[in-house]
């Protein structure tokens, strides 16, 4: 599987010109804040629109401006983990998984089979009732990482997934997603500000600076 974007938007101090073909595995993107980073994985995502340009994910097309196609976020079948994690506080846990599965329109009896096994997963089932202001940051993230992935999708956008962790958690949940990506096969980006956790988590990277991309090389 694979994911081919090639992308143009002008944005208040430059345009941000992104171009990167990622595959099965990590790839990283780093760069200084407000160099078009997270803008890149929005416009992939569908939650912002380029201006031109192109984005393919396995031979369909998810954008092409030419071609006046762009779907909207639903369809595109991206998991994306924001920066902070975006977590519901006036819902549950369990109720933050189903989000995504409701939104989908699937029957009750599977939403429940599906966000009771992806707790399970991520052992967080003893949580299934808190809310969010109630866990730890690891916590928080396992039930983000939890609602991205019970939709199944076919890409993995992380945005600066361990910036509210301390050290240790930090390394503990790099540790895990590093097993989770690995067991997933799937292509993903991952938006650091970090040459560590990069070199550690990813196949590939590359580095953005005030919107021009280029491949970079790991350590």
């Amino acid at each position: 599987m694979s994911l081919e974007v090639k992308i143009k938007k002008k944005l208040k101090e430059f345009t941000l010109e992104s171009e990167l073909n990622v595959e099965t595995g990590c790839t990283g993107l780093m760069g200084p804040s407000g160099s078009g980073k997270s803008i890149t994985l929005k416009c992939i995502a569908g939650v912002e629109t380029a201006d031109s340009g192109r984005i393919v994910l396995d031979g369909k097309i998810l954008y092409d401006s030419e071609k006046k196609i762009d779907l909207p976020p639903q369809k595109r079948k991206i998991g994306y983990l924001f920066q902070g994690y975006a977590l519901f506080p006036n819902m549950t846990i369990e109720e933050n998984i189903k989000t995504g599965l409701r939104a989908k329109g699937f029957p009750k009896d599977e939403i429940e089979q599906k966000t009771n096994d992806m707790m399970k997963r991520f052992h967080i089932e003893e949580l299934a009732k808190r809310y969010p202001r109630q866990i730890s940051g690891g916590q928080k993230q396992r039930t983000a990482l939890a609602r991205m992935l019970v939709c199944e999708p076919e890409v993995i956008l992380m945005d600066e997934p361990f910036s509210a962790l301390d050290e240790y958690l930090r390394e503990q949940m790099q540790d895990e997603l590093s097993n989770m990506l690995a067991m997933l096969d799937k292509p993903a980006i991952l938006v650091s500000h970090s040459s560590k956790e990069v070199e550690n988590l990813c196949d590939k990277k590359y580095h953005i600076q005030r919107g021009h991309m280029e491949r970079a090389t790991l350590l």
